[in-house]
């Protein structure tokens, strides 16, 4: 049982949650890593923290982080998994320092041997309630290998694959246990699956039938990416389940006024979500000004603010101090790191981001004129109903994790304000302090 000692009250802080600020105490047991509420009878003798006017969010939700701090999530050795979960366990723990408390550690395309391998690495592993093994696995969103060869991206193109068997092929390449048993009565709310999201290409054929089953039987989240797809494709894909978009603008189909692809279908028409009601989907937003221009980036954001996740599509060049020049990268080949630019060398194939994820919410911030607590939200409570957790991340209400980010603004270039992290909690435990 808990002691009075454990309790923390967070006061003279701006709570951002939701999309709204509010000047409020916010009350934790760190015995539970759960946050409490103020009628609590302990809470009357909790230790203080002060904020001194600091913003308190939830902690950062990433979904799409392909490495960082020097690691790649694809780069598995074969012969050397305690390297591996090594290196896994240190990139997660120094993307905490970001403000990052959960993620989605992304597998692009490669061999089936790779997903299969690094899956008991990657899996969910908040259950042990571990604040040392810093951010939190939500699960694995595999990008590839069930991609168009026409907008590949930076993915191998020898390595794409088409569902030719439906799910059976699904389960044939990342693996049975993977994914784990389909819901039924005696399982349901209990499943936890490796695999958390699968980006797919919706005009593969079968990809509706494989869609429809991985969402109704699986529970796995469907998101539509790397793909050519015209709108009325992705709106029939997006009527068999899937519900988000994968970095959107990218890899994917300009959106024509006659031909808006993909694109259009964050502004899709109520005609067009009413038989059957469906819900336009959620997006990618990669808020870097490389991938997305500011303009953009604003356009998407009026369209369907309720609907941006912003992401990283973050490389092991995230957080990591690494100079202008040709490295080596996945599948044998090299990227030329240029700025926060990361291409194909020897094209002008973007291969991934640099920027870390609080630094695209201050972009968002001035490139929109938002709140800051507008802008947190596509950081927290968007991506955590994305993934159906939103009663446990991505909010401050009682009975979730505490899972939390001080923050503060520092001056950033020209004269704008950028959020800083000032401190990192995980499941009710202090884990970063800003040094001065």
């Amino acid at each position: 049982m808990a002691t009075e000692s454990s309790i923390v009250r967070f006061t003279n802080c701006v709570l951002a949650c939701c999309g709204q600020a509010k000047r409020e105490d916010l009350f934790i047991d760190t015995g539970t890593g759960k946050i409490i509420d103020e009628s609590d009878p302990r809470v009357d003798k909790a230790l203080v923290v002060n904020l001194n006017g600091r913003i308190l969010s939830p902690g950062l939700l990433e979904v799409q982080l392909n490495g960082a701090k020097g690691f790649d999530f694809s780069d598995v050795p074969v012969d050397n998994m305690e390297s591996y979960a090594s290196s896994f366990r240190r990139t997660s723990q120094g993307i905490l320092e970001m403000g990052v408390t959960s993620f989605l550690p992304t597998l692009v395309t490669s061999e089936a041997q790779t997903f299969k391998i690094a899956m008991p690495i990657v899996r969910p592993n908040g259950a042990q309630r571990d604040h040392e093994l810093g951010a939190e696995s939500l699960g694995c969103h595999c990008e590839g290998p069930f991609l168009s060869r026409e907008r590949k991206g930076a993915h191998p193109p020898d390595l794409l694959l088409e569902p030719v068997k439906r799910i059976e092929s699904i389960l044939g390449f990342y693996g049975v246990d993977s994914l784990g048993a389909p819901i039924s009565k005696e399982n349901a709310g209990q499943q936890i699956s490796a695999i958390r999201k699968i980006t797919l290409s919706s005009e593969l054929p079968g990809m509706l039938e494989t869609i429809r089953t991985l969402t109704r039987e699986y529970g796995i989240v469907c998101s539509l990416g790397h793909s050519p797809a015209t709108y009325e494709e992705g709106l029939a894909a997006v009527r068999a389940g899937a519900n988000m978009l994968t970095h959107l603008y990218n890899a994917m189909e300009p959106c024509l006024h006659r031909s808006p692809g993909l694109v259009g279908l964050i502004g899709a028409p109520e005609t067009d979500l009413s038989t059957p009601p469906i819900e336009r989907p959620f997006f990618g937003l990669i808020a870097d000004g490389v991938h997305v221009a500011p303009s953009c980036a604003r356009m998407a954001w009026a369209v369907h603010k309720n609907g941006c996740i912003l992401t990283t599509d973050g490389t092991a060049a995230t957080g990591f101090d690494l100079p202008d020049g040709t490295f080596e990268w996945t599948h044998g080949r090299t990227v030329v790191k240029k700025g926060e630019k990361l291409f194909l060398e020897g094209t002008d194939t973007l291969a991934g981001g640099t920027t870390t994820l609080l630094q695209c919410v201050s972009n968002l911030i001035r490139w929109t004129g938002c709140e800051a607590a507008e802008a947190l939200q596509t950081v927290t409570a968007t991506p955590a109903r994305m993934l159906r957790c939103e009663d446990t991340k991505g909010t401050l209400k009682v009975g979730a994790d505490a899972d939390l980010v001080v923050l503060s603004w520092s001056e950033g270039e020209k004269n704008s304000r950028e959020l800083q992290v000032d401190e990192v909690w995980k499941f009710g435990k202090r884990c970063f302090t800003r040094k001065e």
